[in-house]
């Protein structure tokens, strides 16, 4: 769309790092009010409040900063609270059609959709449909859970077929998108093509992003080069980041509901109480909404990179569990202030610099002098998060801007490349007055290791506030240098010339 409206001409030049970052956020913020429609229709069927949950949920930084951001974890949410609702829509209707005589309506199909659409997006969207499809393909007339295999195994094949042709439909996109599909036709137009060697040849072209990120994950170097946690961060840590006061009390809801199953199991019930037991609609949903909750987690935590954002879409099942509990009316100032710290903490402050930064340097690469425009200039990342690239606007057939990530590596790794460049200038620039810059972009906190170095630099900007939690400042020594420590810095590093060397 914005190159359709640069090409245009009628708006001028808006393809620079503020479009490119406004337009795809400004995209999955509308995306994001998929939730609030879920999460409305979620909570009149299962007898919450629903303003008590649309309350809950956009009042959480989660959706105030992580659901306007270019995540993959926000199609998956939509994706999430779209299903959640399908499936309570499906056994309800169950519910209704049985007692009325009415056709009871099947979204089998849109759930097939949603489904595959989730694993493309996300393969651990297997661990968030686990629960809600085992209860849509095991719900009986009554649109209660009855275990029947025989069931289950129908009720699979009847999403069969929306299931394929929405893979296929991805597949096909995908591979003319990343792969060469039709870019390389000569195989297709071969002649003595048999239908087999047609049919290799095409599986051969084809691009199965699902699998390559399964594949990517499965080997230990790239879950080293991420990092590892322990496997319960997910159920401590991360649920308190992101979810605070709401995380604590389901957990609590979840161990005082397992020692009451334990009490009246101990109590010996009597047939008729155990008939009103299972009765009771309001107890069902909550250890319904409790297993979409904790499952998901559960399996999430099998993985040893664990990110808050990974569990990020429980805020659909979180908000209205909370909202059909009045005590939880009571903690409103508390959750009021710990969705504003999270908000200033992830929205604000963690990696706060690296945007900023970016526009930055994209408006120094882009510049109007066509003298300044011919010199090379080397970007070097050190010790931030990656960078997105497409922010500073770079072609990708242009070659005289490189970009570096070298992420969390050593101080050596940093002085060897810089070296390296400065070498490969000397080298190759023998005699013409092209000018290289290199720029390196580091957090304060790592200031005084780059002094160490063997090059000479000078710092060109600064941008407050950045605080990496991989590198995390001295809090001795906040108090006299905060506003160094707390921000992120791009150094220009002093390139002699040959002149000045002879």
């Amino acid at each position: 769309m914005l190159k359709a409206l640069h090409n245009s001409g009628l708006f001028g030049s808006i393809i620079n790092s503020y479009s490119l970052l406004v337009f795809p956020r400004l995209y999955l913020t509308c995306l994001s009010f998929i939730l609030d429609y879920s999460v409305y229709h979620l909570a009149c069927i299962w007898g919450a409040d629903p303003w008590n949950a649309l309350t809950l949920l956009s009042g959480s930084h989660v959706m105030l900063v992580f659901y306007t951001r270019t995540f993959s974890n926000v199609i998956e949410a939509a994706l999430f609270a779209l299903l959640l609702l399908l499936v309570a829509v499906d056994t309800k209707q169950a519910n209704v059609a049985q007692h009325s005589g009415k056709k009871e309506r099947n979204n089998k199909h849109l759930i097939g959709i949603v489904l595959v659409s989730g694993f493309f997006n996300r393969p651990t969207f297997i661990g968030y449909a686990l629960v809600p499809m085992l209860l849509w393909l095991s719900h009986d007339l009554n649109g209660t859970f009855q275990f029947s295999l025989k069931r289950i195994v129908k009720k699979s094949f009847g999403i069969l077929s929306s299931m394929i042709a929405t893979s296929f439909l991805f597949i096909v996109t995908d591979a003319l998108y990343f792969g060469s599909l039709l870019s390389e036709r000569d195989w297709l137009l071969k002649d003595g093509n048999t239908l087999y060697k047609l049919v290799i040849n095409i599986s051969q072209h084809l691009v199965l992003t699902p699998v390559n990120l399964i594949l990517y994950n499965l080997d230990r170097k790239s879950l080293i080069a991420h990092g590892s946690h322990p496997w319960f961060t997910h159920l401590t840590l991360n649920g308190l980041l992101l979810f605070g006061s709401l995380h604590l009390f389901t957990i609590v809801t979840g161990v005082k509901m397992m020692a009451g199953k334990f009490a009246r199991k101990a109590s010996c019930l009597t047939p008729h109480e155990e008939h009103l037991e299972k009765k009771l609609p309001a107890t069902q949903i909550t250890e319904y909404l409790l297993l979409v909750y904790f499952i998901p987690i559960i399996v999430l935590s099998l993985f040893s990179h664990q990110e808050p954002r990974y569990i990020s879409p429980l805020i659909v099942p979180l908000v209205i569990l909370s909202a059909a509990k009045y005590e939880m009316l009571g903690w409103k100032l508390v959750i009021v202030l710990f969705n504003v710290l999270g908000s200033v903490l992830f929205g604000c402050l963690h990696q706060g610099g690296l945007i900023p930064c970016l526009s930055y340097l994209e408006k120094t690469l882009h510049s109007n002098d066509p003298v300044a425009n011919l010199n090379e200039h080397s970007l070097v990342f050190y010790h931030t998060y990656m960078p997105p690239r497409y922010l500073l606007n770079v072609k990708s057939d242009q070659e005289s801007i490189r970009i570096i990530d070298l992420g969390g590596a050593d101080l050596s790794v940093l002085n060897n490349t810089v070296n390296e460049l400065l070498d490969n200038f000397y080298s190759n620039h023998i005699g013409n007055n092209q000018e290289m810059n290199i720029y390196i972009i580091a957090p304060g906190t790592v200031q005084d290791d780059i002094n160490n170095c063997g090059f000479q630099w000078k710092t060109v900007a600064s941008f407050f506030p950045h605080l990496s939690m991989e590198d995390p400042p001295d809090i001795t020594s906040l108090s006299k240098d905060g506003l160094s420590q707390l921000s992120l810095y791009v150094f220009n590093v002093q390139i002699k010339s040959k002149k000045s060397e002879t």
